[in-house]
């Protein structure tokens, strides 16, 4: 009777492999030893390195990107078109190893996940800390517009020269000038 591997040791053992431990099962190269690549390189890091090499080898510079109005009109065996295929893959495969690493975290430590992904957001409130800071409260805008309309009553004056003032809320009287009066 044969031992099956549990999905979670399957997948913790496919994670490894993506973020750097490899599975440990290795296919033979007949003796040849890959060049450039570091002793500790991961699945993930030699399968970007891969990719790197085989855009080289297409000698293009520059492709339109994935899926594009201008990649749905290249030549099919056009090398812009696999360089384009080439990137998404490689955007794809990056994305999907962050997403197992970020619920990885998410499982085993919470705290540092949590540290992980409010990292850009801590950030970004320290460097806008003090426009915040300067900025007024609901409650002190509410309390400036109330006093904007309680103003202190305007003093009359009559200016010499000039026709009399009508007094407010007092028909028939006016203010004449050497007079004051609080209306």
């Amino acid at each position: 009777m044969s031992t099956k591997q549990s999905a979670p040791t399957d997948t913790a053992r496919a994670l490894k492999d993506q973020l750097g431990g490899g599975s440990g099962t290795t296919v033979s190269n007949k003796g040849r030893a890959l060049r450039a690549v570091p002793e500790d390189a991961t699945a993930g890091d030699i399968t970007a390195l891969r990719a790197e090499m085989q855009v080289t080898a297409l000698s293009v510079d520059t492709w339109p990107a994935y899926g594009s109005p201008a990649w749905l009109r290249l030549d099919p065996k056009d090398p812009r078109a696999y360089a384009a295929t080439l990137e998404a893959a490689e955007q794809h495969r990056r994305a999907t190893a962050e997403r197992q690493r970020l619920n990885w975290l998410m499982d085993n430590d919470p705290v540092e996940w949590w540290r992980e992904i409010t990292a850009d957001a801590n950030a970004y409130a320290g460097r806008q800390g003090h426009v915040i800071a300067a900025r007024r409260t609901a409650e002190e805008l509410r309390t400036a517009r109330d006093n904007a309309n309680n103003q202190p009553p305007h003093q009359l004056r009559a200016t010499p020269g000039w026709p009399p003032i009508a007094i407010p809320g007092q028909p028939g009287r006016y203010l004449t000038p050497g007079q004051e009066i609080t209306a």
